[in-house]
């Protein structure tokens, strides 16, 4: 069995599609279905179900789906494993990361591993499914490690905390709460804006502040300043997401609740690491703690 023809089967399932899945992995939609038709083939089994409207997985598809992200690892450990004996890190890891980092500088630890590691191939993938999205894509294998602002890790995933920084509340100048030097959460009132079900910081504001369904959802943390400057409501947020120019305009008001803390962590698989998913975690760690990998 072709582990290439794993990667572009998984790809297949992610995209519902021979042609979407081909262009995801650079390939022509022909070579894609010469892939797919040859694993079926090889396993005596139909894995999709074909139709004009796209593919969709059969009963053997969905046991495949199950088992080769566990293959794939197994094989990549392996090849690595060969590489690290002779004194060489090198592989491809997936890493999945939230909008904010806080003070983590991630473009200086990827430029570390790239000078110190060049075996080491990192694939960022910025994501704006939430913080419980990346632990769960960690969990599938779909990624190798994620920087995640989730505290309830899932079956199968360590977290490990790297920082922690509270949250502030944010008003417009000439607010109430503006001239005061710190405030409770009884202070607070009004319309709170928040970020979207998922995300680290909506699970902390959702706690002190209680779950809402009708809340203004807001990923970005550029226009969230921009719409509290503009007078829409005040918001609860990171203390290092809203900074520099983003605050003109605003104030950021201290809130006596320890509940309000965001923490980022690297979400990793429970299972063995390898050697350059090892490397990226150590690098993560040291650029949170201001220090430089040893690695």
């Amino acid at each position: 069995m072709n582990i290439r023809d794993l990667e572009y089967f998984l790809a297949c399932c992610k995209a519902r599609s021979f042609a979407a899945a081909a262009r995801t992995v650079h390939i022509v939609p022909s070579a894609m279905s010469a892939a797919i038709a040859r694993l079926e083939q090889e396993l005596g089994a139909t894995l999709f179900d074909r139709a004009e409207d796209g593919i969709a997985l059969t009963e053997h598809g969905a046991a495949l789906q199950q088992t080769a992200p566990t293959i794939m690892s197994a094989v990549r450990a392996a090849v690595d494993a060969v590489a690290e004996a002779g004194g060489q890190v090198r592989g491809t890891v997936t890493l999945g990361s939230t909008l904010h980092t806080g003070r983590l500088d991630l473009a200086a630890v990827l430029s570390e591993i790239r000078d110190r590691h060049p075996g080491v191939i990192v694939q960022l993938r910025q994501s704006q499914a939430g913080s419980a999205g990346l632990v769960q894509s960690v969990r599938e294998g779909a990624l190798g490690i994620a920087l995640t602002a989730s505290t309830v890790s899932l079956p199968g995933v360590v977290l490990h905390r790297l920082f922690s920084e509270p949250m502030v509340y944010f008003c417009p100048a000439g607010h109430p709460l503006s001239r005061r030097s710190r405030i409770t959460v009884s202070d607070l009132q009004g319309r709170i804006l928040r970020p979207p079900p998922g995300w680290g910081s909506r699970n902390a504001i959702d706690e002190v502040l209680g779950p809402t369904s009708s809340a203004d959802e807001v990923s970005n943390y550029s226009l969230l300043a921009d719409l509290v400057r503009a007078g829409f409501g005040t918001t609860l947020a990171p203390a290092s997401a809203i900074r520099g120019d983003m605050l003109t305009g605003l104030h950021a008001v201290p809130v006596e609740d320890s509940r309000l803390c965001w923490t980022l962590s690297a979400a990793v698989p429970h299972r063995h690491m390898s050697a350059a998913a090892s490397v990226l975690l150590d690098a993560l760690i040291n650029g949170s703690a201001g220090r430089p990998s040893h690695r």
